[in-house]
């Protein structure tokens, strides 16, 4: 069995870059990382003046909110240490869209089955996970996707895990050709078919995927922003090279899409991703 523990990080009246990341960890290692986490992130908290609840990687990484009063070296030493650890136990289902090109691509006729950018993140996050635990044989159990408490679109993303449109079907492909006979899988049969939600203060593996995100999320802002501080645009090249880079003889840890049979539903999220992003 698997979880995956998604959050996100970007909103319109911040800027136009928004990341979705799902942290996929096998069952056996939850308890030994979990607790990990949740020991980094205690101790990290007890030194904000006013003993914060939870963990939001850009206003710690900023300074602002009174995280300023600690040094910004050891803020950015405990965010390199949360992604190397995240880098261990974890692997990284991820995308990124430019607000303006998703909403062109949901205007553009690719017959979406989804209204909202948090839905179409979910459902390819998902249907990436189901790609990749196809592949693995004797995988046990189900995957449990985890996410941070969103009341207005947990109940949208559980439906379209049940309703498992068609549409999606190029993501992970339902049929193979094996030994000149076609093999037909179920639609999201390797995931529980609804979302759980939980606040972000209850899960530090959520706290996590926000952490990892933002790290995305600043990374492609500084595309075509000012840093706030010096070497900022460094600093978060040298977080993402952790999640992307292949270090022999392992892959890198984000799973990509890889190739597809194409049609609308790839067509849209090629379009509505952020120009820097690869699929």
């Amino acid at each position: 069995m698997k979880f995956v523990y998604v959050d996100e990080s970007g909103d319109k009246g911040q800027s136009d870059v928004f990341v979705m990341t799902g942290l996929l960890v096998d069952a056996y290692l939850l308890r030994k990382y979990t607790a990990s986490f949740d020991d980094m992130i205690t101790a990290f908290l007890e030194k904000h003046p006013r003993s914060r609840k939870e963990l939001k990687t850009k206003a710690f990484i900023d300074g602002t909110g009174d995280w300023d009063k600690v040094e910004r070296a050891e803020r950015k030493k405990f965010l390199e240490d949360v992604c190397d650890l995240a880098v261990e136990c974890s692997t990284i289902f991820a995308v990124a869209f430019s607000f303006e090109n998703f909403e062109k691509a949901a205007n553009a006729g690719h017959c979406q089955p989804f209204k909202t950018y948090w839905v179409a993140a979910a459902m390819f996050i998902a249907a990436l996970v189901q790609k990749q635990m196809k592949k693995k044989q004797r995988n046990k159990g189900l995957t449990v996707f985890i996410c941070d408490d969103n009341k207005r679109e947990m109940s949208n993303f559980s439906d379209a895990l049940y309703k498992a449109d068609p549409w999606f079907d190029p993501i992970y492909q339902t049929r193979k050709t094996k030994k000149g006979k076609t093999i037909a899988y179920e639609r999201f049969d390797q995931i529980i078919n609804t979302g759980f939600a939980i606040k972000s203060e209850h899960s530090s593996l959520v706290q996590v995927a926000d952490a990892v995100s933002y790290a995305y999320r600043r990374h492609l802002e500084l595309r075509s922003q000012n840093e706030k501080w010096p070497g900022e645009q460094q600093y978060f090249a040298s977080l993402i090279e952790k999640f992307e880079e292949a270090k022999k003889p392992k892959k890198p840890k984000r799973e990509r899409l890889g190739r597809t049979p194409g049609g609308p539903c790839i067509e849209f999220y090629k379009a509505a991703c952020h120009r820097e992003w690869v699929l």
